[in-house]
């Protein structure tokens, strides 16, 4: 994963917004209300650090949606936090779009989960991001 620290100087929620997603069937997506230069940090990914019971559990009710391995293999959920990031879809999930991803999950300077743009993305735009090949083997 990339590090970076290109921050955008303000609040996450006085640029971007959670609206319906252009994907087709996706839910709601993560759109930008300003310009965003390639290589700043979006968002940061904030979420729960799960045990393996925990993991175990939401796994078995289909509640791991917004999982995130990191570096050292513990698992972090962003379900019930109040998350920017986890909102960013990615397009490899909808067969029908001609959308590419516009970003990346990276880590900060901080060593913080982060959604960083790959291009110049423009105010209104959806930003999308890529799982992971692992994240649709399931």
């Amino acid at each position: 994963m990339l590090e970076t620290n290109n921050t955008i100087d303000a609040d996450e929620v006085d640029y971007l917004y959670v609206s319906l997603s252009q994907l087709p069937n996706a839910g709601n997506g993560l759109f930008t209300a300003i310009d965003i230069y390639k290589d700043e940090v979006i968002s940061i990914f904030k979420g729960l650090i799960l045990t393996e019971f925990q993991i175990k559990h939401r796994v078995g009710e289909r509640k791991d949606n917004y999982f995130i391995s990191l570096l050292d293999g513990t698992i972090m959920d962003s379900m019930t936090v109040d998350c920017f990031a986890k909102y960013a879809n990615d397009v490899k999930g909808s067969l029908t779009t001609k959308l590419n991803n516009n970003s990346k999950i990276a880590i900060n300077d901080n060593n913080a989960i982060c959604l960083i743009a790959t291009r110049k993305i423009k105010s209104g735009e959806e930003l999308f991001c890529s799982y992971g090949a692992r994240y649709w083997k399931k």
